[in-house]
């Protein structure tokens, strides 16, 4: 019933799912008004949001409720902190769950890519990249779900979600189990294409083909994204490795460094299949997208020359099942 109303102005939907009890939330919550109504203030931010709120809604028939659209940003930041336990949720269905996860790590990518030295960024990304790996070590079905909402669109942050989402998937089924080779992963993926913030939009969105000097440009963003990173910064070596080296390929006609299989990372050579996948199946404003069975035939003429066989099996198989 609500969700057939028209948004008041200055509103936005809040779904009740992203509310987890015995938590403080930092911006307002609104009950729907009626025709002659506006809405109606339920619950003051700072203040704790309990069970016996979530009880009071259902009585009332609620499901949605509603923020100021000012608060939207404190409300993505509110769902990202408490992750873990919409993961961890065991009443909650596995394709909200997947939404939830899927946008909150959108918001995440955007902002990495738009502040990308922000002092909260790693924090951040630590945060999502767990409840990540708690959602997809959740099974299969899990996996295909979130598979069924990525978006097909390319932008960088979208491309950077479904590299970190896909590939820790790959990562696992590849063996690289331990929570903190993960976790290693996860950041790695995240970040792996932060470079191209040092590069021109008018290059990444270029319709016809680079010229000479913007491939060379183009080519260095692996390590724009390493020299943006902080020195210091507690990123492991796993980590820096999937961005610097996501696009060498095991014949050494990869780049920056043109290693070849021996020199180049695991957590990259994952990387780098789902990089191309994604890049294959997704729509970008000079191509249209390929179905996933067209992009794997096309990709598998690359074993052994640019792809791990072992690898690239496995992510046919998690793809088919």
């Amino acid at each position: 019933m609500c969700a057939a109303k028209t948004l008041p102005p200055g509103y936005a939907r809040l779904e009740m799912a992203l509310l987890q009890t015995e938590t403080v939330v930092d911006f307002d919550i609104f009950i729907w008004g009626d025709d002659a109504r506006p809405p109606v203030l339920y619950r003051n931010r700072n203040l704790p949001f309990l069970d016996e709120h979530r009880e009071r809604l259902a009585e009332m028939g609620t499901s949605e409720l509603l923020t100021r659209s000012q608060d939207e940003k404190a409300v993505a930041r509110y769902v990202e902190r408490n992750l873990d336990r919409v993961i961890a949720s065991p009443t909650l269905p596995l394709t909200a769950k997947a939404k939830i996860l899927y946008q909150s790590s959108l918001q995440l990518a955007q902002d990495i890519l738009e502040s990308p030295t922000a002092p909260d960024s790693l924090k951040r990304s630590e945060d999502v990249v767990r409840s990540t790996i708690g959602y997809v070590l959740q099974g299969k079905e899990a996996f295909q779900q979130l598979m069924s909402i990525t978006s097909y669109d390319y932008y960088t942050y979208t491309h950077s979600v479904n590299v970190c989402t896909m590939g820790i998937a790959l990562a696992e089924e590849v063996g690289l189990r331990s929570q903190t080779e993960l976790m290693e992963f996860g950041i790695g993926a995240l970040f792996h294409d932060v470079g191209k913030t040092r590069i021109s939009p008018a290059i990444l969105r270029k319709r016809g083909p680079l010229t000479d000097e913007e491939w060379v440009l183009m080519r260095r963003h692996p390590e724009m994204g390493i020299a943006l990173l902080d020195p210091d910064a507690p990123v492991s070596e796993a980590s820096r490795a999937v961005i610097l080296q996501h696009h060498e390929r095991l014949d050494g006609t990869g780049y920056p460094g043109g290693r070849k299989a021996g020199d180049i990372h695991p957590f990259a050579k994952v990387a780098g299949i789902i990089d191309v996948f994604d890049a294959l199946t997704t729509r970008r404003s000079y191509k249209d997208a390929i179905g996933s069975f067209p992009a794997l035939r096309l990709m598998k003429a690359g074993i052994g020359e640019h792809f791990d066989e072992e690898y690239f099996r496995q992510f046919v198989g998690i793809l088919g099942a």
